[in-house]
């Protein structure tokens, strides 16, 4: 190898090493090029062989023009002779066709032709080589790349007016290129080539052999079918740099953020491109599809189901309860020893009212209940009262009085135990139970034993008149075991009742209205 050779090679290496690799994954796909480049072929020795005496003098005038010189026969043996070859520096061309892999290495398939006088000789040797070729590319600067790398191919070595053979050829090569868009680049480069077996020409019984070595420094340009990655990039062209981009691979189109991620309108996680249910309360617990979740399926999304293990196929009301299914009207309190209303109270059947209007194939029930303080007949007489209370301003709130029944339980049903201030405070409830739709409801008439108290006076409304209440006697006589201290009573309409969860020993579904 010539000392230039080792050279250029040296400096490509060192030139390469203080380079990092290219390393753009999106950067891949084919290119075209093509190349001049000026050839030198390495000076050489010519070896020519006679075989037969009377061939020689034919042959004096050919191998005198490859520097031969006449050959003198040797009694019928072969007779040789050997000569140096210089040739001439000349250009010749190239082109190319490659692919560029994700990340640093490229495959090249590469034909050229070069043509060299034979000096003195009225000679050329013409050369055309087809060349595999597997470069490594390294990153100076964002545009400028060097590259190191070879290849192996087939060469057809022809002397002109003599003969041609085809060898093997291998090349080394280093050189840079300059990438003038993303698509057109400039490349400079050195090639060493060498034939891995001498050439051979053989002529009217005379065989010449000589090496073939040669170098050559080329220009040229080269086309790529991919745009290269450097400068500022935004691959998913989105408005937002890739350095920048926090969601990269944005689809075509889709608004994004200030960081690259598509809007999220919402904040539910699901991108408005792909939310099915846009607006979705803040907090709530969404699907692929950025709806609510449903989880038995009755069409009311579990934030707002009051009775979310509804059985499958179940008719519901707006709520998410059917029918024999009941909710605790949580927060709906009374004043003290009395079916008044509280003004919280109010509020929250309000929201109840609107379901209820919402959901006009359904009948229901409103059933008041107590703990066991005081009297059974108090109890129920106060339970009654109350439910009937609910019923009323439901009614003057627009739901019909048909759909509705009052009626109350008085201590029958407990959902906590009586013995504690929290099981006592669970046990005064109202609730509402869903009735079939279309059932005929009706009030129960009062046991004749029950009495209210002054304070449990309801204004009753036009079409449902409020029960007769009982003349109070200046002290009602009560049996010994039904008297009770009103010190002692706990207040029934407590302004906040303290949350429950559902109890599963309750004969009723019990579940918190959550309004």
């Amino acid at each position: 190898m010539s000392t230039f050779l080792r050279s250029a090679l040296s400096v490509g290496v060192v030139l390469a090493s203080a380079a990092g690799y290219v390393n753009a994954e999106d950067e891949k796909g084919l290119y075209i090029g093509g190349n001049a480049h000026y050839t030198e072929v390495f000076d050489t020795t010519a070896k020519g062989a006679v075989q037969t005496a009377p061939q020689q003098g034919l042959l004096d005038p050919l191998l005198g023009a490859l520097g031969l010189g006449a050959l003198t026969p040797g009694g019928g043996t072969a007779t040789t002779a050997k000569s140096n070859l210089e040739f001439d520096k000349d250009w010749g061309y190239g082109v190319t066709l490659g692919y560029k892999f994700a990340g640093p290495l490229r495959a090249e398939l590469e034909y050229r032709e070069d043509s060299n006088n034979i000096d003195g000789a009225g000679q050329s040797l013409d050369v055309n080589s087809i060349m595999g070729n597997l470069w490594y590319d390294f990153s100076l600067t964002e545009r400028l790349r060097p590259y190191i790398g070879g290849g192996l191919g087939m060469s057809n070595v022809e002397i002109s007016s003599f003969g041609d053979d085809d060898v093997t050829t291998a090349q080394l090569g280093a050189g840079v290129y300059y990438h003038l868009s993303p698509r057109l680049v400039l490349d400079a480069g050195y090639r060493y080539v060498q034939a891995l077996d001498d050439p051979e020409y053989t002529r009217s019984g005379t065989k010449v052999t000589a090496e073939y070595e040669a170098q050559h420094v080329a220009l040229g340009v080269r086309f790529n079918f991919f745009d290269a990655k450097y400068g500022v990039q935004d691959a998913d062209g989105d408005g937002v740099t890739d350095d920048l981009d926090q969601c990269p691979g944005t689809p075509a189109g889709v608004q994004v953020d200030s960081v690259g991620c598509p809007l999220d309108g919402d904040n539910d996680g699901v991108a408005d491109y792909l939310d099915q249910c846009l607006n979705t309360p803040a907090g709530a617990e969404v699907d692929e599809q950025g709806c609510e979740l449903d989880g038995d399926n009755d069409g009311v999304v579990d934030a707002n189901d009051m009775c979310p293990d509804t059985p499958a196929g179940t008719a519901v009301m707006a709520n998410g309860c059917g029918q024999d299914q009941s909710v605790v009207l949580r927060g709906v309190n009374f004043e003290f020893n009395s079916a008044q209303l509280t003004v919280n109270a109010e509020t929250i059947l309000d929201g109840v009212a609107s379901t209820l209007n919402s959901s006009p194939d359904f009948d229901v029930e409103l059933q008041g209940h107590t703990d066991s303080m005081g009297s059974d007949s108090y109890n129920m007489n106060l339970s009654q009262n109350r439910a009937q209370s609910v019923k009323n301003y439901l009614v003057n709130q627009g739901v019909e009085s048909r759909r509705l029944s009052a009626r109350g339980y008085g201590e029958e049903q407990p959902i906590a135990s009586n013995d504690t201030e929290e099981g006592r405070a669970l046990n005064r409830r109202v609730e509402l139970k869903v009735l079939s739709a279309g059932d005929d409801v009706m009030v129960e008439p009062m046991a004749d034993d029950t009495y209210m108290m002054e304070d449990d006076v309801v204004e009753p409304v036009a079409e449902e008149p409020m029960m007769e209440e009982e003349p109070m006697m200046e002290e009602p006589a009560v049996e010994e075991e039904e008297s009770f201290n009103e010190e002692d009573y706990l207040d029934e309409s407590a302004a906040e009742e303290p949350a429950y969860d559902y109890n599963p020993e309750s004969s009723s579904d019990d579940i918190d209205y959550g309004l």
